[in-house]
């Protein structure tokens, strides 16, 4: 005799078969994911048996490097579906320490075993050959519609995902120094899906701000973050090999959608980033155009001493305290000096160096360090045209620096049209609008930068900051105190909070903020100048004058923006002495500069012929 067998397991109300895959309660199918499929297969054909996690991981991944996460994503997305508990586990048992075993009874239904009887007479073998023939053909047809079925069922219940967050990708050595390689491995696939236009993709800097938390659900975060989906990872740097182990969860249900290992050459990073962004992207169905096709297939090799260089070098610049920002100008400069070429390490330079010379940091005379910015961000852009990190850097230089208005437009454009999930672009952008007077315009492009990174201080403050200049000032209070309840200890939160009471005349409310200013770290010369300005609005022009002594005091040891005691000076009514303060912030090149049109605290001068005349002269300069 001979035998055609197919396993059909049934437990409780459900039923799943070894060939179609599929599983069933009653007449409907239940969407698992292919792995999810082989862990629940595995455990129920060795039910009441407890199989260790190594044997189950063997199993369902063979001859691929994963982490046990991905095994205990697959038990939860099964026990959700089966309506388990591990409390009260009814088909799945964890067995703790070793593995699980499937504890509901299960029956196999294939006893349906086809038996041909021994052919004696023709007629009975000419019927048995015909039945042989038409039973691929009936089996096909059969198989063809499950899986026609299948498709059609599980592409309904397939999630539609526009917008994702990419969590912090674990170190799963012990060796605290690949933290910053995973950052940086981070960071990068971010932005290599940040430049897919039809999705929205959470920037580094929100998507950090879950670095370490291991107990918020994945449901919470999607929630938090406004996006569809969540991927999660891992990556392990090994001598001169790396490997990436990443997973795509529907933000609603925690449901694993696709996983997947991937392994490179360090030197081949830059390719093996834009290998998983476009895996991600067929999964999740996305549209591509071809030019977006181009730049994730574009890749080129890199020192793997350059990369590590450069990601730690972005990992302190991210951290935005001037002597952070320091050190990332060190690690920069290691990764040009290991490979000249490497466009990024140029871009993150001339962004070190752009924050030490803009107001908030006020750690070096813009004509002093921007000229630096400014040279890096151009190599940035001669070595990689399609970098869009550096467009954004020679965006800034030209519009803080050169107030060069026109080259400023057409960098942000170009790196908005090479990455539109950069936030930072739309971000300095919005800033490019506020210097033209148009704050309506600033909103919109800062709200996007807040779309694609909702916790990121700067941009927190961004949008309040444009509020301020729109004289919108209940609206920028609402906004600089939604910051300060991401981070109390953020200073500049403090003192724009402050400014924005000041032109509600509470001036009580201002000092407070600025006095909390002055004891955190971050400028504080800014909150000093803010706290003086305060005093002479409030009728203390004792105080006032004070404070500018002070200022002249530090301005011996350390930089004070020229602008901060013009700003006190016009307080005081004394135009002679601001206008000649804010000359000096013109022959400082200070990108205060470029927020004259629209500066509140400077409305005082605004009747002033010297003041229209300068105004004029920067019109020119534009």
């Amino acid at each position: 005799m001979s035998k055609a067998e197919k396993h059909l397991y049934q437990f409780g109300q459900y039923r799943i078969d070894t060939v179609e895959r599929l599983l069933l309660r009653g007449d409907e199918t239940i969407a698992l994911t292919p792995k999810a499929v082989d862990t629940l297969l595995v455990l129920v054909a060795n039910s009441g048996r407890v199989v260790e996690k190594d044997e189950l991981m063997k199993s369902v991944w063979p001859d691929t490097f994963v982490e046990e996460g991905a095994l205990a994503r697959n038990i939860s997305a099964l026990r959700k579906v089966l309506g388990d508990d591990i409390e009260d586990f009814r088909y799945i048992e964890t067995i703790p320490k070793r593995g699980y075993r499937f504890v509901a009874p299960v029956k196999d239904l294939s006893a349906v075993v086809v038996v041909l009887p021994d052919p004696i007479v023709e007629g009975s073998l000419t019927r048995i050959r015909r039945i042989a023939w038409l039973a691929p053909a009936v089996v096909t047809i059969l198989a063809a519609g499950l899986a026609f079925a299948w498709f059609t069922r599980g592409s309904s219940n397939n999630p539609r995902i526009t917008s994702l967050v990419v969590l912090p990708l674990n170190n799963p050595s012990s060796d605290p120094a690949q933290e910053y390689f995973a950052d940086g491995m981070t960071e990068e696939l971010i932005n290599s899906l940040a430049k897919i236009e039809a999705l929205k993709v959470i920037s580094q800097t929100s998507a950090m701000t879950y670095k370490g938390i291991k107990n918020k659900p994945l449901p919470v975060i999607a929630r938090e973050l406004n996006v569809d989906a969540v991927v999660e990872g891992s990556v392990l740097q090994s001598g001169n090999r790396v490997r990436i182990t990443v997973q795509l969860f529907e933000g609603k249900t925690e449901r694993q959608l696709w996983a997947q290992s991937y392994e490179q050459n360090l030197r081949d990073v830059v390719a093996l980033q834009a290998e998983v962004a476009s895996a991600i992207a067929r999964e999740i169905r996305v549209t591509l155009t071809p030019q977006e096709k181009q730049r994730l297939t574009k890749s080129r090799q890199v020192d793997p001493e350059a990369y590590l260089a450069y990601s730690y070098g972005r990992y302190w610049w991210n951290k935005r305290a001037p002597e952070d920002i320091e050190k990332g100008i060190e690690y920069f400069q290691r990764a040009i000096a290991k490979d000249p070429s490497y466009a990024p390490a140029y871009a993150g330079l001339a962004d070190a160096y752009a924050l030490l010379g803009s107001i908030g940091s006020d750690v070096l005379p813009p004509n002093e360090v921007m000229p630096k910015a400014k040279k890096a961000a151009l190599e940035a852009v001669k070595l990689d045209d399609s970098l869009a990190e550096g467009h954004t850097s020679l965006a800034y230089v030209k519009l803080s620096y050169d107030w060069d208005f026109a080259g400023a437009d057409l960098e942000f454009k170009r790196a908005i049209e090479l990455n539109p999930g950069y936030a930072t672009a739309h971000h300095w952008y919005a800033h490019y609008f506020l210097a033209k007077s148009q704050p309506e315009k600033a909103l919109a492009e800062v709200k996007r930068a807040l779309a694609l990174d909702p916790l990121s201080l700067s941009i927190n403050v961004g949008l309040g900051w444009c509020l301020y200049h729109a004289h919108r000032y209940d609206e920028a209070i609402q906004q600089f105190r939604l910051t300060l309840d991401l981070n109390p200890n953020f200073s500049l939160a403090h003192s724009t909070l402050g400014m924005a009471y000041v032109q509600k005349h509470m001036y009580a409310e201002a000092l407070a903020e600025f006095n909390k200013a002055a004891m955190l770290p971050g400028s504080h010369t800014f909150a000093l100048a803010n706290i003086g300005r305060t005093d002479a609005l409030s009728g203390r022009a004792a105080e006032a004058r004070q404070v500018l002594r002070e200022l002249e005091r530090s301005a011996k040891q350390e930089y004070v923006p020229a602008m901060y005691v013009a700003a006190i000076y016009a307080a005081l009514g004394a135009s002679d002495q601001s206008i000649r303060w804010i000359e000096k912030a013109y022959e400082e090149r200070s990108d205060y500069m470029i927020y004259l049109m629209t500066e509140p605290s400077l409305d005082g001068l605004r009747s002033d012929p010297r003041f229209r005349d300068l105004l004029k002269v920067l019109a020119a300069a534009r």
